[in-house]
């Protein structure tokens, strides 16, 4: 079996919740679907988008639902699967990316780096050759300082580009002179077996501009045709400009999908079902609708900025 390499556009899929608090497998199905038509190159169950911190808020066991959500949503698709499911400890990580190799089709794991723990460089580098050492599956590290209180730095992701098993980096530290020396270095030390990707809609084109070769998306949920684009430009045609005018276009929906007063999920599961999928609200602590109050009108723009790029009840 050839080697999974994360190549195109991945939309990191919120978690469909139902009144009753459990995950709402029929829309999970139906937004697939929709992803599917739309060209996307592959899907990440159970990441920060995916609120996977809560994925253990039913169950017996602590991973149980986990294990089962990233399993059930493998068997909706043919599309290639990047399973999140990095946790704050090495030997948590283990635990449950080890089940999720046993009982899911996947093709890579999606691991943060170890948040709440914060380790050094050089013990981020440790976690990272541990796993790759214990799992069947590649792993892409995900760089999120926002979430982790830790930045990967540029000399330690060329550190776990040594690592057998580790293929690529979700950078999401919106660090543009970081991720211009990551791209630099890959290419100054020959590697050409390490893939870089983009973590933050915003920055997508210019990622690809540095030789980067996916994106994670949150975007790509409700426009994945406009984000498969800038990938198209900017990787596929080597069109810089392109895929910067392309991405330009679409910084309002990117913004909204973080909106002032929000944390994400909370904007994007609300726009999937402004779209005409049943998504609910995100489980506590992040279980409303965006504010609309005196100090904040987040409904009203998700609504105006969905009609702008006519996507209102664009699947009803």
């Amino acid at each position: 079996m050839a080697e999974f390499e994360p190549v195109g556009i991945f939309p990191a899929l919120p978690t469909p919740i139902t009144d009753d608090g459990s995950i709402n497998y029929e829309a999970a199905q139906n937004h697939i679907e929709f992803l599917e038509e739309q060209g996307v190159h592959g899907i990440v169950p159970a990441g920060c988008t995916g609120h996977a911190a809560t994925l253990g808020d039913q169950g017996e066991e602590v991973y149980d639902e986990h294990v089962e959500f990233v399993s059930r949503i493998a068997d909706m698709t043919s599309l290639p699967i990047i399973a999140g499911d990095g946790m704050n400890s090495t030997e948590q990580t283990l635990e449950l990316a080890s089940r999720i190799e046993e009982e899911a089709d996947i093709d890579a794991h999606l691991v943060i780096s170890p948040y709440q723990n914060c380790p050094p460089q050089d013990l981020i580098v440790e976690h990272y050759r541990r796993l790759a050492e214990e799992l069947e599956k590649p792993i892409i590290a995900y760089n999120v300082p926002g979430r982790t209180g830790r930045n990967i730095e540029a000399e330690t992701t060329l550190e776990l580009a040594r690592i057998d098993g580790v293929i690529g980096i979700k950078e999401a530290s919106l660090d543009y002179h970081q991720i211009h020396r990551i791209g630099r270095m890959l290419q100054a030390e020959g590697i050409d077996d390490f893939y870089l990707g983009s973590g933050d809609d915003s920055a997508n084109h210019f990622v690809f501009e540095q030789g980067g070769s996916f994106a994670i998306s949150v975007s790509g949920n409700v426009h994945p045709e406009a984000v498969v684009e800038v990938w198209r430009e900017g990787y596929e045609n080597q069109d810089a400009v392109a895929a910067y005018e392309r991405n330009q276009e679409l910084m309002p929906l990117h913004d909204a999908m973080f909106q002032p007063g929000e944390k994400n999920p909370i904007s994007v599961q609300y726009a999937l079902n402004l779209v005409g999928f049943d998504f609910g609200t995100p489980r506590a602590p992040l279980d409303r609708m965006p504010r609309q109050d005196d100090e904040y009108s987040n409904q009203e723009e998700l609504r105006n900025v969905l009609d702008s790029y006519s996507l209102l009840d664009a699947v009803q």
